[in-house]
């Protein structure tokens, strides 16, 4: 019974024996795999280091700054639009809602 196959069942073949020269080569391979994927993490490592010690930070550039500024300062407005068209819809507010408060669920039994 185990040789019946259900529907979407597929039967694996058997993993190839390797000889010993066989199995060296396949090491051999598996570390220069190995290698060549420590140094493109060590090259993006480098790149990154060198990217970021030479910007200044200072000026705000592409990456986060902090300027000390108050989140509630809104930045200038585009040409061309008016305050109204930048506030808010009506129905948010600055402050989340308030919970509503939830009594003891109840079930009507049914009839």
């Amino acid at each position: 019974m185990s040789d019946d196959l259900k529907p979407g069942e597929e039967r694996f073949p058997a993993p190839a024996q390797l000889d010993a020269a066989g199995r060296a080569a396949q090491k051999q391979r598996n570390l220069w795999l190995g290698l060549a994927l420590l140094a493109f993490v060590l090259l993006v490592a480098i790149t990154t280091f060198i990217r970021l010690g030479n910007t200044d930070l200072s000026k705000g550039g592409f990456y986060y700054h902090n300027d000390g500024k108050s989140s509630e300062e809104a930045p200038e407005l585009p040409p061309g639009m008016s305050p109204d068209q930048a506030a808010p819809p009506p129905n948010l507010s600055a402050e989340p809602p308030a919970p509503e408060a939830e009594g003891p669920e109840t079930e009507e039994p049914e009839q």
